[in-house]
């Protein structure tokens, strides 16, 4: 009987990381968050992605938008871009959230010279990236909008992941 409730949990848990919310939820402690609202959208970006820089400066300037909605920032380096002293100074920052726009939004470069990460923001690091590659994220910025009450989500890319799941045929 245990060997059957030990079988059931671990096939349960299988489950879960398949689910994006649930993917998301074991990230989310190393989110940058913007906003206050009852919809959550969980979003990757890249520093030195211009449609990145463009999303981010728009959450930030649009009041309403953080009523309504909370943003989960997680910090995922597109090939074609240099950006992983960014990313990591970002995570490393004592305030990640005025360390994202001061690289992002002001484009101020300055205390990257000097900064070295530390292992530990390296980890975070490889664990949002570890969750963006099983989610097969190619683009940034990367949206994913769940509003209040919903158990699926909407993607700013081709199918929902979290649909795909629940085929409705």
């Amino acid at each position: 009987m245990k060997a059957l409730v030990l079988i059931f949990f671990l096939l349960f848990d299988l489950y879960a990381l398949e689910d994006r919310k649930a993917l998301m939820d074991s990230i989310s402690q190393h989110a940058i968050r913007i906003g206050t609202g009852a919809n959550t959208t969980y979003t990757f970006v890249d520093p030195m992605c211009p449609k990145s820089k463009t999303f981010i400066q728009l959450i930030l300037e649009r009041k309403e938008l953080q009523k309504n909605t909370s943003y989960y920032i997680f910090l995922y380096r597109l090939p074609k871009f240099e950006s992983d002293k960014h990313i990591q100074y970002i995570y490393q920052s004592p305030d990640p959230l005025e360390a994202l726009q001061e690289l992002m939004v002001y484009e101020d470069f300055d205390e990257l010279e000097k900064f070295s990460p530390t292992p530990q923001t390296l980890q975070k690091i490889n664990t949002v990236a570890k969750v963006a590659k099983h989610m097969k994220i190619k683009r940034r910025p990367y949206l994913l909008i769940f509003a209040e009450g919903s158990n699926y989500c909407r993607v700013s890319e081709g199918t929902a992941p979290c649909l795909e799941e629940n085929d409705f045929k």
